[in-house]
């Protein structure tokens, strides 16, 4: 195996540890979305971070609006963060509304 073919071979390795691990933060929040209970809030606090990225131009157009569809129906929003295989969930939670909530459930589970 050639020097190149390693390192990028090292790259994906390390982006894919990244990724689940992102996607296993995002578990949390997953099953939140679909407690009846603990959906609202967590949705509203995503549309104000999507609203945020809107209102100053800090995320493509593409999320946004893939986000703004998705948190009309909790449940679906929770299937892209559980789902571990699909390139544009993986592309989804790269970018992210639900920081707050998993900063707090973070937090929760620690103490």
């Amino acid at each position: 195996m050639s020097v190149l073919a390693h390192v990028q071979r090292l790259a994906r390795q390390d982006k894919q540890k990244v990724d689940e691990q992102r996607r296993e933060k995002h578990l949390p929040v997953a099953r939140a979305l679909r407690d009846p209970r603990q959906a609202p809030l967590i949705v509203a606090e995503a549309r104000q971070q999507v609203a945020l990225w809107r209102s100053k131009n800090l995320c493509s157009a593409d999320y946004i609006e893939a986000w703004e569809s998705l948190l009309n129906v909790p449940v679906q929003a929770a299937e892209v963060l559980e789902d571990a295989f699909s390139s544009s969930a993986v592309q989804l939670r790269q970018n992210s509304p639900f920081v707050a909530s998993v900063r707090r459930f973070k937090i929760q589970l620690a103490g």
